[in-house]
């Protein structure tokens, strides 16, 4: 009798019965596992950065004292940027940054929704220039956003 029960004993669960209790407990874990990388990837992608404000240079000219970038602004989010305010860089080509001076077209103060308008950028140099930045306040957040603008 003794013999007996140490065999009973010795015996175990089957293998097949682990594995397939390892398989059960993996698939509801994966599953939540991969439900919850799916949610945080939603919501990386809702914090991407969506420009919202474009520029065109319309025309270029240079002169002996300087160059002159006619840039095309338009507002294609939902914000007011102010213009009174705005800023304005230009990269050389050797890379060097110098600043530049902004003149507004219109008697406008604040770059609305939806709105358009031109800006004279005036840069003291007759250096290559690559790219002209513009950095204009956003009126709702109080934060600074830049624009790049390819003048090459």
């Amino acid at each position: 009798m003794r013999n007996r029960s140490r065999r009973i004993l010795r015996k175990g669960v089957s293998d097949l019965v682990v594995i397939l209790a390892l398989v059960a407990i993996a698939i509801p874990v994966a599953l939540a596992l991969q439900g919850w990388l799916g949610s945080q990837a939603s919501k990386m992608s809702s914090y991407t950065a969506t420009p919202q404000v474009s520029g065109v240079l319309v025309s270029k000219s240079v002169s002996s004292t300087g160059q002159v970038f006619i840039i095309r602004v338009k507002n294609t989010g939902s914000y007011n940027y102010s213009l009174a305010s705005i800023v304005a860089k230009a990269i050389l080509a050797n890379g060097s940054i110098i600043q530049a001076t902004v003149s507004i077209a219109s008697n406008l103060d604040v770059l609305q929704p939806g709105t358009t308008t031109t800006l004279s950028v005036v840069v003291s140099t007759k250096a290559d220039v690559k790219t002209i930045v513009l950095t204009l306040e956003n009126l709702n957040t109080g934060k600074e956003e830049t624009l790049n603008v390819n003048v090459a």
